[in-house]
């Protein structure tokens, strides 16, 4: 049994090195193309670990400044536009999308309206797309486990290395930001650099008790889901803009700069 299946893998392997040299002659396919725009939410608050402050994203000022970041995104043209919303409230999504280009409703203050549903209408798109999935990450489990497991080095260093993140992010300073400089910020290499921050995290709990770990599970989980969803919209030749929060970003970029139908666009080719 052991003999036929080395003989199997080396016929196989044969195979794959000649169509590697000879690849069978196919119709040339454009990939289609995403953009993860890393966003922080308009509505101040929520379920991340750090919330901006509340800000009149309404105001005549703030409109002007979000018409700005509108402008330099038709510029990618997407046919497209997927965010941060579970599948099942999609419906309703696209029925108040319905009503503001029939001009008988105003957006709301969120991301997915301000950016996702007026950037849709300039583009004349019929429907914007629910792309999330619903998972739950239980910080408090995270810290009790450290405590539990004598881990108070890697406390410290954890909130050391938040702290200044977290000091900048809830600053007024930073609530005062014109929306352009602020999305590019969180498009950004540094922005990138926080995430390291997954890796502290998942070292949390003993090795009887990998807390830690298991809730990475769960946040690689819950992007890889979310991946999944856009992966299956994104069809051949298609421009995919995807409006998420910017704490899924760096997977997001890794999942479809991975993939092999996909080609990941960076937002500052069109932001900066």
């Amino acid at each position: 049994m052991l003999r036929h299946t080395a003989i199997l893998f080396m016929a196989l392997a044969m195979n794959s090195a000649a169509l590697a040299q000879n690849p069978p002659a196919t119709e040339q396919v454009s990939p289609a193309e995403i953009m993860i725009l890393g966003t922080y939410h308009f509505t101040g608050g929520g379920s991340d670990y750090i919330n901006s402050p509340v800000v009149d994203y309404l105001s005549p000022e703030r409109q002007a400044e979000i018409a700005i970041v509108l402008d330099r995104l038709e510029a990618f043209a997407p046919t497209r536009i997927l965010v941060e919303l579970l599948p099942e409230h999609e419906a309703e999504f696209n029925a108040t999308y319905q009503q503001y280009r029939a001009g008988e409703g105003a957006l709301t203050v969120n991301e997915r309206q301000q950016i996702g549903l007026a950037l849709a209408a300039r583009l004349g798109l019929d429907q914007v797309h629910a792309i999330d999935y619903a998972s739950e990450m239980d910080f408090g489990a995270l810290f009790a486990a450290a405590e539990a497991a004598g881990q108070d080095e890697l406390l410290a260093e954890f909130h050391a290395f938040m702290a200044p993140i977290q000091a900048q992010m809830e600053s007024p300073d930073q609530a005062a930001r014109p929306v352009l400089d602020r999305l590019i910020e969180t498009n950004s290499a540094e922005m990138a650099s926080v995430h390291a921050l997954y890796l502290l995290t998942a070292q949390m709990g003993a090795a009887d008790n990998p807390v830690g770990a298991g809730q990475m599970q769960v946040w690689w989980g819950r992007n890889l889901h979310i991946f999944a969803n856009i992966a299956r919209l994104a069809g051949p030749g298609e421009r995919v803009l995807v409006v998420y929060g910017a704490g899924h970003k760096y997977l997001l970029d890794q999942f479809v700069d991975s993939a092999p139908n996909l080609e990941l666009v960076d937002p500052l080719i069109y932001l900066d």
